[in-house]
This record gives C-alpha cells, sequence and structure tokens, in this order.
C-alpha cells in the first residue's frame, strides 16, 4: 500500500505520516498550503477505503484523518509495542530451548 500511495504523489504520503488537523473557517479562506494538504488528506483517505476489506473499515470508519487511519491500522495488524514484546519474548524461548531429538 505504502508504494501505491507514493504513486500518488509526496503531498498524499505526508497526509499519511503526519497528523492533519482542519483548518477552521470557511474552505474559501483557507491558505493555498492548507487547502493542499486537506486535497492530499482527502486523496488518502479515499485510497485506503477503496482498498481495505469490509473488516477493516469497519475499525476504522470512525477516523477523521488518513494519519489516523494509518496508525490505526498498524496497531491492528502489526500489535503494539507491548503487545510485540510478549511474542518476542516467546519465540526467543521457543528458539533457545530447540534442541533435536536423538529419533
Amino acid at each position: 500500500m505504502t508504494i501505491f500511495l507514493q504513486s500518488l504523489g509526496s503531498q498524499v504520503v505526508k497526509a499519511v505520516t503526519k497528523p492533519f488537523i482542519v483548518p477552521n473557517g470557511n474552505e474559501t479562506t483557507w491558505p493555498e498550503i492548507a487547502t493542499k494538504k486537506f486535497n492530499a488528506n482527502a486523496k488518502a483517505d479515499y485510497t485506503m477505503f477503496q482498498v481495505l476489506n469490509d473488516e477493516d473499515i469497519a475499525r476504522i470508519i470512525h477516523c477523521n484523518s488518513a494519519f489516523e487511519i494509518w496508525s490505526h491500522l498498524i496497531v491492528t495488524h502489526e500489535g503494539t509495542s507491548q503487545v510485540k514484546r510478549p511474542k518476542i519474548n516467546f519465540l526467543h524461548s521457543q528458539y533457545e530451548n530447540f534442541s533435536i531429538n536423538e529419533d
């Protein structure tokens, strides 16, 4: 997915990797940079909603920006550091206890 988002432009990648807050006021009064960020965020949102399955969409439907969606997907599919640490410890202990049977 990262490569596809990169193909849409650097602003779209920034929308996914940096938090976005909708500017105050009417859209016609936004500075040009805010409008570009808003458009990039909308493009990233749309892209992610198109490629995700229904189960993932149900998990991220409440998110307000592409950054929130991406962060939520990372935690959902990879786990937090608190979840990863016990997994790594478990695999490490299995590796240390590995032995070849005489049979």
